[in-house]
């Protein structure tokens, strides 16, 4: 038996606002018409504060460029690659990194704005950069000590053996000479 589910907007908008991810529609201008939730904690403005900002007052200068771009391939009806990456600085003045997909939002035929997805991933960043520099300093300190070894065993062979070596029985041990 197949269930069916009706979207009604009560559904749509509990869903919309209790999203884990942020979710914010933007006019053609840029201005904010509805925000979620996880906006504000992504941002730090709240709702109220949001509805009617500019989006470009929370994104990094030179990504706007990014935004710019999305914009104009969206209008031109040519696919990107999505998600992407996008910069913003929060209400504090840190910097974020968000992992955002964006669509257009159409009535009756008409683009009227943009949906954006997002996702906070700057502690994610954060914790791959610190990864990589461990891994550099490791690396780098197993080469150190690789050429320590080496140094030391070239300095080994290449030295003469100690004069007790034959006063203690090990001559053995001492290499021997070539004949000339």
């Amino acid at each position: 038996m197949e269930t069916r589910f009706e979207l009604t907007e009560q559904n749509y908008r509990y869903l919309f606002d209790n999203a884990s991810d942020a979710i914010w529609i933007h006019d053609m201008k840029g201005e904010i018409l509805d925000a979620n939730k996880a906006s504000e904690k992504l941002t730090g403005y709240t709702r109220r504060e949001l509805l009617g900002m500019n989006i470009t007052r929370f994104l990094i200068e030179e990504f706007p460029d990014t935004a710019r771009e999305i914009r104009h391939k969206l209008l031109k009806g040519e696919a990107i690659e999505q998600p992407y990456e996008q910069r913003l600085i929060r209400k504090d003045g840190t910097t974020g990194i968000m992992k955002m997909s964006t669509s257009l939002v159409t009535i009756d035929g008409e683009i009227k704005g943009f949906q954006h997805i997002a996702r906070d991933v700057t502690e994610e960043r954060q914790m791959q950069e610190n990864l990589r520099f461990y891994v550099q300093r490791i690396t780098r300190t197993q080469e150190d000590e690789r050429k320590r070894i080496a140094r030391e065993l070239h300095d080994d062979i290449a030295s003469p053996p100690p004069p007790y070596h034959s006063a203690l029985g090990f001559n053995h041990l001492a290499r021997p000479t070539q004949a000339k």
